[in-house]
């Protein structure tokens, strides 16, 4: 008996072939499109939630794990780490794998109805810079910004976290017209949004701003960085910022890991 108790009549349930599951509707059939080790994992944090593994208690032994679900070393391995990133447990060698939370911590969630809205997460969240550099716009760059090729633009990589959570609710690479003076300095000292920074220093007024929302997989630096699985579900979004006189003076792409992230859009009819 592995503790926790014996799953026996729990395996054959929940984790059924895909073909099986797929051929039922609803609920079962979405579960069955979700990787294994996510139905692992929710179905970990569930018992978690309903304290079949106390806080200060103890989650069964990998290996019986591998034997309760009936799933690789390497699929236990990919549940735990999502229920490690998502605070639940702590993992010790020659301890084992320790129950620290009841509930997760909770995903960002974003309005995105004004430009006030866009601007707002920067007073949420922490920011740490990465890199600021200048760039010569390359013919790919060069179209994404609207520029001509051989542009010189500044680009800046930074990281945003939740108080409290070492995981990255986003990483964000902008590009910003080297028009304006002394702009690596003020990088260097920023903490808000860079749209922000440049309408406090240079009383430039952001008058409009062009959005786009893309389904995208992490690639391998994105998934160190973001504390997040390689290939993982993401976010992208494209954020042009313009003036008053609509000339381009940012270009934002951010990356959300996609269970650390939501955005909520409120339409109402006039």
């Amino acid at each position: 008996m592995a503790r926790g108790g014996s799953y026996s009549a729990f395996v054959p349930q929940r984790f059924a072939s895909t073909s099986t599951m797929a051929s039922k509707n609803g609920p079962s059939r979405r579960q069955a499109l979700r990787p294994r080790y996510q139905r692992v994992a929710d179905d970990l944090t569930k018992r978690i939630g309903n304290g079949r593994y106390p806080v200060g208690g103890h989650l069964p032994t990998e290996m019986e794990l591998c034997e309760q679900y009936a799933i690789s070393r390497h699929t236990v391995r990919e549940a735990l780490r999502q229920l490690r990133d998502a605070g639940l447990i702590s993992r010790r060698r020659r301890i084992g794998t320790e129950v620290v939370a009841r509930t997760p911590r909770p995903s960002y969630r974003q309005p995105t109805n004004t430009i006030g809205d866009l601007l707002q997460y920067a007073g949420e969240t922490q920011l740490s810079l990465l890199e600021a550099k200048e760039i010569v716009c390359d013919a790919a760059l060069a179209e994404l910004l609207a520029c001509r090729q051989g542009t010189r633009w500044l680009r800046v990589d930074t990281l945003r976290a939740l108080p409290g959570d070492s995981r990255p609710v986003c990483m964000t690479t902008a590009y910003i017209d080297l028009r304006f003076p002394d702009l690596a300095k003020h990088v260097e000292d920023l903490s808000g949004t860079i749209s922000a920074m440049l309408e406090r220093e240079y009383g430039v007024r952001i008058a409009r701003i062009e959005q786009s929302i893309q389904a995208v997989r992490l690639g391998k630096r994105q998934a160190k960085l973001l504390r997040a699985l390689d290939g993982g579900p993401a976010l992208r979004a494209v954020r042009r910022y313009y003036d008053h006189n609509g000339r381009l003076i940012e270009v934002s792409n951010t990356i959300h890991p996609g269970e650390r992230f939501t955005y909520v859009t409120s339409l109402v009819r006039p």
